[in-house]
């Protein structure tokens, strides 16, 4: 490896560790992003779930994932984000269902995008539902840990709320 190259690479790293050193610093004294609370929200630790579905399917999945967990947010439920269709591209290897093949080819598919509140046996039972449903021998599934924003405060004075139209 030339020195530029393993000098960029002990970069990166000493900042990976920096940034774990500060995030480890943050835990220790309760700075957390649950401790974080507005006048209408507050934070609550959620698993974040996005899936490529091809576009034919995208209904049968989605649906088969709020038959299992609802994808309930507040006082909602079925909530999730699709993102436009696009294109996924991928080549078979051997071994796999379609067998090895010479070219990558490209499927119309849409990003299906959901939280779960931070329980592995919810987020099971999301997954179990994917698999069963998706049409892919190997599904491409994203999952995160992340902070979601909860209403705590329905706000009514806020002229920004859809219920109260602001007069011009």
């Amino acid at each position: 490896m030339e020195a530029r190259s393993l000098a960029i690479l002990l970069f990166g790293f000493t900042l990976v560790l920096a940034g774990c050193a500060t995030q480890t610093q943050a835990l220790r004294s309760g700075d957390s992003p649950g401790n974080i609370t507005g006048k209408a929200y507050r934070l609550e630790p959620a698993y974040l779930v996005t899936v490529h579905v091809p576009n034919a399917n995208v209904d049968k999945v989605l649906a088969a994932v709020v038959a299992a967990v609802g994808l309930d947010y507040g006082k909602y439920d079925q909530v999730a984000y699709l993102d436009a269709p696009g294109l996924e591209q991928f080549r078979p290897l051997a071994g796999s269902k379609a067998g090895e093949q010479p070219a990558a080819g490209r499927e119309p598919t849409t990003n299906v995008s959901f939280s779960v509140p931070q329980d592995s046996g919810i987020l099971k039972k999301a997954l179990d539902a994917i698999y069963a449903t998706h049409s892919y021998e190997e599904p491409v599934i994203y999952v995160r840990g992340v902070w979601r924003t909860r209403s705590t405060n329905p706000d009514n004075a806020n002229p920004n709320r859809w219920w109260n139209p602001t007069k011009q």
